[in-house]
């Protein structure tokens, strides 16, 4: 359902996310240290890759649940694994495969993470 309230907040969500990984990606890349900047920058769009995926499991689930219940549960659930390996995964490449800096890339993850958690207490 676009327009739903949960597309509002998924758009109000990625916004600060973005805003959130841009600006710290910006401060620690400006100081000097580029390949940090990236770091924080890979760090958010992971974070946001994984909110994006949690609001598509949301909307299957509202859709699911009206005729199942429990296969709503169930999509949410499974959705909550994917995601868990998904982030590991990624996190993985990152700092495995690019060689990215470990405290700048948690940095971008956190802070993006933190804006999840701000957006969605509203």
């Amino acid at each position: 359902m676009p327009g739903s309230r949960v597309d509002l907040l998924a758009r109000r969500l990625m916004l600060a996310q973005l805003s959130a990984t841009a600006v710290l990606g910006l401060l620690w890349g400006g100081l000097g240290h580029y390949f940090d900047g990236l770091a924080v920058i890979y760090g958010g769009l992971v974070s946001m890759v994984l909110a994006w995926l949690h609001k598509r499991g949301v909307r299957k689930a509202e859709q699911r649940a009206i005729h199942d219940p429990k296969g709503s549960m169930l999509v949410l659930y499974v959705g909550a694994v994917v995601r868990f390996l998904l982030l590991i995964g990624l996190l993985g490449l990152g700092m495995g495969l690019l060689k990215l800096p470990a405290l700048p890339l948690f940095a971008g993850f956190v802070l993006a993470q933190l804006g999840f958690l701000a957006v969605a207490r509203r």
